[in-house]
């Protein structure tokens, strides 16, 4: 049996002991803590996301996508959406058709200097979800935004056309994809491609106004050739349309039938007005 002067040393180190504690919780407590975010601090091998699903790879696939979906977007760093990305590009290979997988990947991942994954998961889901027009028109948005190619997505919003049940969005997604093929090719090709769709289209209101679209791209591809060869006769740009006509390059200004017009870019080439707003 310990003596009174063994015990009191003792209790003295323990109280000693928990005054130290105290202090060191309370200093600890005032200290800034970096907010842990362990849904996304690693990615997995995909073998082993596989092995932890049973070897089930549609488990593994819905076990990342929980992942990804309970991860806080508002405070992520570029390092999270790298893994994120990771994430995704796994689901995508576990299960192509993953609904949810790739509206998260559109509506994130591009936005968010991971446009790669983003058009890995798209294709993904528009290869496997082929009564799904959605995936194709995210792709074609990405080429179109993201890629700075309006051509490939203007091909890839008309390889949608075919899986689309409405009429009207169907319609809705052959005017965008007209508009893109606009910007995305010289205008003697985009008239034509245009021309293409308005012969192809069913009879009616929608026919007829691909087929205006591409009669002001024909008569915009003229006064661009009109405006070349104007340069090439007096050795300068022209400074306004007149002056085609007042120099027999044309025998009229075309008249366009969305009732916007035809222009001058700062470098004197022709151009279409998008509104009424821009017109020369």
């Amino acid at each position: 049996m310990p003596s009174r002067l063994t015990t009191l040393p003792l209790l003295a180190l323990g109280l000693l002991s928990a005054l130290v504690y105290g202090l060191a919780a309370q200093r600890l407590s005032e200290l800034p803590r970096a907010t842990a975010k362990p849904e996304l601090l690693i990615a997995l091998p995909r073998f082993a996301q596989v092995l932890l699903a049973a070897g089930d790879r549609y488990l593994a696939a819905n076990l990342a996508g929980f992942r990804v979906l309970v991860a806080e977007t508002a405070h992520m760093r570029p390092e999270d959406y790298a893994v994120q990305a990771k994430l995704q590009r796994d689901i995508a290979w576990f299960n192509p058709s993953h609904e949810d997988n790739y509206y998260i990947a559109a509506a994130i991942l591009p936005w968010n200097d991971q446009v790669d994954a983003a058009e890995y998961v798209l294709r993904k889901a528009s290869d496997a979800r082929t009564f799904d027009w959605y995936p194709l028109f995210h792709y074609g948005f990405l080429h179109y935004h993201f890629r700075h190619d309006p051509a490939t997505g203007a091909q890839w919003l008309l390889k949608g056309v075919p899986r689309v049940k409405n009429q009207q969005d169907a319609w809705a997604l052959q005017n965008v994809a007209a508009a893109w093929i606009e910007k995305g090719y010289d205008t003697a090709n985009a008239a034509g491609l245009v021309g293409a769709m308005a012969a192809n289209a069913p009879q009616g209101a929608f026919r007829n106004y691909l087929q205006v679209r591409a009669d002001r791209l024909r008569d915009l591809a003229s006064l661009q050739d009109a405006a070349k060869r104007f340069r090439e006769r007096y050795g300068k740009d022209v400074q306004g349309l007149d002056e085609l006509v007042s120099s027999g390059l044309i025998t009229e200004i075309p008249k366009d039938a969305l009732g916007f017009g035809f222009g001058l870019d700062a470098s004197g080439r022709p151009i279409l007005h998008s509104s009424s707003e821009g017109r020369k």
